[in-house]
């Protein structure tokens, strides 16, 4: 999107805006980044903005940004949570819409810039190219997995998550979800298998892994002992 923007600024404005934290270290689902960073849910507009400032300096980023209020007024209004990204002709209508990130941000982003590419070489607005409704929704995959973990139906969730993974097998955190999804049902072989699977594809919170009661019944499977125990050592390194 950077490389965008300086390409095109001079064209098209170009807003970022910072919603609600998706994954902070305090949250039910955790990414690594928020716990090595310190990053928690926002409890005020200083915390969100000290975290979005954050964000474009380690990214290096000249984009216009601008900071959700704490209503979530922007999140709502576009349905962004965790994240999207959107292209809005001159006459107000939508030429792309993503479906919600992560999945569907960088392929919307893809369809951003074919239409700037063809907007700059023929000075007129292509037309709309919103995703097609045969797209598989990841965003609504994912959340139904969240609603489905919430409502303690674990086989749904568990059916859900494995789709997931068929789509992206790199996201750690899918993969300790399905773990967690194992332990909750009591099949301690499959949960120690995804956990040690989401551990290979990057999981690092060792802090929330102790903690975490989805695994009260294997605290003393010395299997999982064995997997805290590489987590806690590879995070000191």
């Amino acid at each position: 999107m950077e490389r965008m923007y300086r390409a095109y600024k001079e064209k098209v404005n170009f807003r970022l805006v910072y919603i609600s934290e998706a994954h902070a270290m305090d949250d039910k689902f955790p990414v690594p980044y928020a716990s090595e960073l310190g990053i928690r849910e926002h409890k005020n507009f200083g915390e969100r903005c000290k975290v979005a400032s954050r964000l474009r300096k380690d990214k290096k980023l000249t984009i216009p940004c601008l900071v959700d209020d704490m209503n979530n007024t922007v999140e709502k209004q576009y349905r962004a949570w965790p994240d999207k990204v959107f292209l809005v002709r001159r006459d107000g209508q939508l030429a792309v819409a993503s479906k919600r990130g992560p999945w569907g941000f960088k392929p919307a982003l893809k369809k951003v810039d074919d239409w700037l590419i063809e907007f700059k070489k023929t000075g007129r607005e292509p037309k709309l190219v919103l995703p097609s409704g045969d797209d598989v929704d990841m965003g609504e995959l994912q959340s139904d997995f969240s609603s489905a973990y919430s409502a303690k139906d674990y086989t749904r969730a568990l059916d859900i998550g494995l789709r997931i993974h068929k789509y992206d097998q790199h996201d750690s955190g899918m993969q300790y979800n399905i773990a967690c999804v194992y332990s909750l049902i009591g099949d301690t072989d499959n949960a120690i298998l995804w956990l040690g699977k989401a551990i290979k594809a990057g999981y690092r919170d060792a802090d929330h892994l102790a903690k975490d009661e989805d695994f009260n019944n294997l605290r003393q499977d010395k299997r999982f002992q064995a997997l805290l125990s590489e987590l806690r050592a590879d995070s000191k390194h």
